[in-house]
């Protein structure tokens, strides 16, 4: 299959020839050869609300206008099946850490030291069976814990949060990122457990999403996490704080 952007020259001469052919009623291969150039540049901007913290407003960060893509990436697929920058894996990334204003965009490769250094309470466990503890539940408000471990060769971020609802009602959700593309994710599954008194258990299991696919806001949106209230969150807590057992394993 020919490239699409290959064929603009010869789309318009068509054109041009059928003109003067007096072929006037098959000018749409001008406005077809226009839509090519649309469909690849027209990519709307983004936006991801994120919190600032507890009892802090809700900020906006708006991506840049415009294909991130590379022209290597756009020449490689016809133009109908570009959709947008989401479908590009090598478009840039933005920092997947909730709860911070941060606006930094980078290579995939770039997360995970940027993590480390812009985020520096962003704890790193070693190996595939962790505990992540998350301390002070209670705090008031929209509240997030943030770690990030490693094994296997990848990182995968861990996020707990709390989000507060109307009259005081109070929402945990757990959710495990790998930091790399959704392919390479197809490549492990996760399980989250909290243990409790009275041989109390809850568990969640499913694939770990990429942070590509839209981080912890779209996992809550799509129902794809452990999710439970405060009630809950009480029966399994020590003192205010929340051990979660995490465990990595490849498929």
């Amino acid at each position: 299959m020919l490239c699409p952007a290959s064929c603009l020259p010869l789309l318009r001469e068509l054109a041009q020839w059928r003109c003067l052919l007096g072929w006037s009623r098959h000018h749409g291969v001008t406005s077809s050869s226009a839509g090519v150039a649309l469909t690849a540049a027209a990519h709307h901007t983004q936006g991801s609300e994120v919190r600032d913290g507890p009892q802090q407003p809700v900020g906006r960060t708006e991506l840049l206008l415009g294909s991130q893509c590379s022209s290597a990436c756009l020449l490689s697929r016809h133009h109908s099946e570009t959709t947008g920058d989401e479908a590009c894996e090598s478009r840039p990334y933005t920092c997947p850490c909730p709860g911070a204003a941060c606006q930094w965009r980078g290579g995939l490769e770039a997360v995970t030291p940027h993590l480390r250094h812009a985020h520096k309470s962003i704890a790193t466990l070693q190996g595939e069976d962790v505990v992540f503890l998350a301390s002070n539940i209670g705090l008031c408000g929209a509240v997030d814990w943030v770690m990030l471990q490693s094994c296997f060769s990848e990182n995968f971020l861990l996020v707990l949060e709390k989000q507060q609802h109307l009259q005081g009602h109070q929402q945990f959700f757990a959710v495990v990122l790998l930091v790399g593309t959704p392919r390479q994710a197809d490549a492990f599954a996760y399980r989250l457990q909290l243990n409790g008194r009275r041989r109390r258990r809850l568990t969640w299991e499913a694939a770990p999403r990429s942070i590509h696919d839209g981080g912890v806001a779209a996992a809550i949106v799509d129902g794809d996490c452990l999710a439970f209230d405060s009630t809950v969150a009480q029966l399994f807590a020590d003192d205010g704080n929340l051990g979660i057992s995490v465990t990595i394993s490849m498929c």
